[in-house]
């Protein structure tokens, strides 16, 4: 490792332990419980939110009506936008989902990856390590289910899911999507953190391949199908094209927090674009 790779990650662990001291309970959160979780099979299905709440008001709406079980779904607002994050509190509050703003989250001067990787590890320590559920996974807040999906026996058939990226020799689950059995991290160093590895950049969730992805049974990692295609005419990634996942059991509609600046309303997009996957795969 060069010296300015070097003295450039030991800023980001510094920056980053100082953002994962905050306790959530001098956090605004509502619905939030903190106490273990009881219920059989219980799955924690964590979004974190940045600065849409129209997206936020369709994903709370599709993840309510596809996700079966004993569903948990937690709203963790990442928002820099303060206006944003007061309509995605009022969404959260008007269909009870729980919620918990994030204190200021600085990570963002290196990056959006890095900002949304602190946001999930600050998670995994301060939630997930509370409430212990059978199992939990994050998902972005552009993406929907469109068809009925039990993560738990997902979960029982093989204890992680998600879609798969490969860079140069190390490959890691993206932070799109991903489920994991809690058992399974038993005595694991769970790290959202981009990574380099062989000096090829892994951006969010990288830092698990040296921690758990270069050790584990490929057998027990469920790796998704994915394809892209355009809801629109045009084929810009980031403006035309949608992500479908797992045999289109999913759909992402990118750029939900127009990060990249866009000629198009997505969210006017959204019901239709999901209501033609829904005709695809009627619930029987």
């Amino acid at each position: 490792m060069n010296i300015r790779r070097y003295i450039f990650e030991k800023a980001v662990r510094c920056m980053e332990r100082h953002f994962l001291r905050r306790r959530p309970e001098s956090l605004d959160s509502i619905f939030l419980s903190l106490d273990k979780v009881q219920e059989p099979d219980s799955i924690d299905v964590y979004t974190i939110a940045f600065n849409n709440a129209q997206v936020i008001e369709l994903h709370n709406r599709y993840v309510a009506k596809y996700l079966k079980g004993n569903i948990n779904h937690i709203i963790i607002d990442n928002s820099s936008d303060p206006v944003q994050a007061d309509k995605i509190r009022q969404v959260c509050l008007s269909t009870k989902t729980p919620y918990l703003r994030l204190h200021k989250n600085r990570m963002g001067v290196f990056s959006g990856s890095y900002s949304h990787a602190a946001a999930v590890n600050w998670t995994y320590r301060h939630i997930v390590s509370a409430r212990r559920p059978y199992g939990f996974g994050f998902i972005d807040h552009d993406i929907f289910p469109v068809v009925p999906l039990d993560m738990a026996s997902i979960l029982h058939e093989r204890p992680v899911y998600g879609a798969r990226r490969e860079r140069g020799n190390a490959w890691y689950l993206s932070a799109i999507i991903s489920f994991y059995r809690l058992d399974w991290l038993k005595d694991k160093k769970f790290d959202f953190m981009p990574a380099k590895v062989d000096g090829v950049y892994l951006d969010s969730g990288g830092g698990n391949w040296n921690n758990i992805y270069s050790k584990a049974d490929a057998s027990d990692i469920n790796i998704v199908t994915e394809r892209t295609e355009p809801f629109r005419e045009g084929n810009q990634r980031h403006q035309d094209l949608i992500e479908l996942f797992d045999d289109d059991k999913w759909v992402h509609t990118i750029n939900g927090s127009y990060w990249k600046t866009i000629d198009v309303v997505k969210e006017d997009f959204i019901p239709d674009i999901i209501s033609r996957f829904e005709s695809k795969n009627p619930v029987s």
